[in-house]
């Protein structure tokens, strides 16, 4: 059991123990209208995981871009924290990249019947999830076997612990949110571009039955993927992120 977390004053902070899923207790928390900034977090040593439950107060089409303010923040957070030689970058629309390789992301779940609906509804709730993979599990291949994932442990951060990191992150996260609020998605944008996987290369995306090909060159004001030298020059976030592009079991 990890000991107690200091997390800034606005969250609402609930231990979730091994066993349980951090993100199934605040969405259930959410729809009985839990607090915004109630924090979920999983008590485990080897296993980063969180929800919270965020306040939206604008359509789906923008309530969306907390993935990206979530995926700043974690840039940040391990920015910090991971050794200089670590490359921890952004894949999106919603994972995050350690030495090429997947090491965690983020979800957002809302109703889903708001994901069909054409007026673009406010939702009554909203909730964020986090996860990384700290450590190997018992069943991986050795590092560097497989390029397709990877863990916090086999990238050489293993001084780092799931306790720092959630606090560390529940503080980057309020400190983008608040930028957010108050100046937009720019900031947002301009901070995630640096860090964005195949920035300036030419891309191939499938997600959802749709495919969309062009050159990778940043984000439009509601997040969605702006792409160059292409006939569908701009892949919305309500296209793509009803469901994680990744996963980590």
């Amino acid at each position: 059991m990890l000991d107690e977390l200091s997390f800034p004053p606005i969250y609402r902070p609930c231990r979730v123990l091994e066993g349980s899923d951090p993100l199934e207790a605040a969405i259930a928390a959410a729809k009985d209208g839990a607090d915004p900034a109630s924090l979920f977090w999983l008590d485990s040593a080897t296993d980063f995981a969180c929800a919270i439950v965020l306040g939206p107060d604008r359509p789906l089409s923008e309530t969306l871009a907390a993935v990206h303010v979530a995926m700043v923040a974690l840039g940040d957070c391990l920015g910090a924290t991971v050794p200089p030689q670590v490359e921890v970058l952004f894949g999106w629309p919603d994972r995050l990249i350690v030495n090429g390789a997947l090491a965690g992301g983020v979800t957002i779940s809302v109703d889903p019947a708001l994901w069909d609906d054409p007026e673009d509804p406010e939702p009554e709730w909203a909730v964020l999830g986090i996860r990384l993979a700290m450590t190997p599990r018992d069943d991986a291949p050795e590092p560097g076997m497989t390029r397709q994932r990877t863990t916090l442990f086999d990238e050489g951060c293993g001084d780092l612990t799931t306790g720092s990191l959630l606090e560390s992150f529940s503080r980057h996260f309020l400190l983008w949110t608040n930028r957010y609020l108050s100046e937009g998605l720019r900031p947002i944008a301009d901070m995630w571009l640096p860090r964005a996987a195949k920035r300036g290369e030419n891309v191939e995306l499938k997600f959802g039955g749709k495919e969309w090909r062009g050159t990778l060159l940043g984000l439009d004001e509601k997040g969605g993927l702006v792409l160059g030298e292409t006939k569908t020059p701009l892949v919305p976030l309500t296209d793509v992120v009803r469901k994680p592009t990744w996963s980590l079991d």
